[in-house]
């Protein structure tokens, strides 16, 4: 993926400053990797200085014609990312585009899970992408435009048992990228929602509640499949994208016929 992008972009356009959330690890760091090695300019925020130091010497050592910038800092707190946008301007003298992708699971039944666990989901996962959106919109306005991408899920247009902060904190990324179109479409910034599946990161290993896999014959991605969609995105400014035609048939099979999908989910969630 990173060797197709190579190849048919970086000889085509002027670099761009990325700004991407959660990016450590998992879909995060290949969507980094890959926009250095189109030649692009990533500031990649995250909590784990070490996996992020990692992760820009890995670039370093490949040779990637883009710079990525290790920007420790939580997305739950305005005022940590407020400075990381700042320290990405003062780097890149722009910012062209926001991927909204620091987030948190849990599985497990909500009237009996540790509210601090879905407290922690839904800081992360809506409070997280509210203060990165309020951090990076003035800068992208002062670059003339851009592009916001808000990694979702494809829980968010069809919620699960036992997932229902989750689902609800992905739901949520919809109405505010709706909203966001609107109030954003004079400035030339564009959203889109990215709905993703299974993906094969370590995600689902740290989700709150009970870790591990629930759809286990549900094929998986790998995060450079979903970085290339991220691509994608960036290149044709969707308002929504699945990543794989199974994913977009999950969605229209559980908005069409949402009694047959409650059925299916609570035999597979259970």
């Amino acid at each position: 993926m990173v060797n197709w992008y190579r190849r048919t972009m970086l000889a085509e356009r002027t670099p761009r400053a990325i700004l991407i959330t959660g990016g450590s690890a998992g879909i995060g760091r290949a969507a980094a990797l890959m926009f250095a090695a189109m030649g692009d300019h990533v500031a990649v925020v995250a909590r784990r200085t070490d996996l992020l130091e990692a992760l820009a010497q890995e670039a370093e050592r490949e040779k990637l014609p883009g710079r990525i910038l290790p920007l420790t800092a939580d997305v739950t707190d305005p005022a940590a990312m407020q400075r990381a946008v700042a320290l990405a301007l003062a780097e890149f003298n722009r910012l062209d585009v926001l991927v909204a992708g620091a987030g948190v699971g849990h599985r497990g039944a909500l009237a009996d899970a540790a509210w601090r666990d879905l407290e922690t989901v839904l800081r992360t996962n809506v409070d997280g992408v509210l203060h990165s959106i309020r951090a990076a919109v003035p800068a992208m306005r002062a670059s003339g435009g851009g592009q916001i991408v808000l990694l979702s899920s494809v829980l968010g247009p069809v919620p699960a048992p036992y997932a229902a902060a989750y689902s609800a904190s992905k739901a949520a990324l919809e109405a505010l990228a709706r909203s966001l179109r609107g109030e954003l479409h004079a400035d030339r910034i564009h959203v889109t929602v990215l709905r993703i599946g299974q993906t094969d990161t370590e995600f689902a290993e740290k989700r709150l509640g009970q870790p591990g896999r629930v759809a286990t014959r549900w094929p998986t991605m790998s995060p450079e499949q979903v970085a290339g969609a991220i691509g994608r995105a960036l290149e044709r400014n969707p308002r929504v994208l699945s990543v794989r035609w199974i994913d977009s048939a999950f969605i229209w099979l559980g908005q069409r016929f949402p009694a047959l999908m409650d059925r299916i989910l609570r035999r597979i969630y259970d």
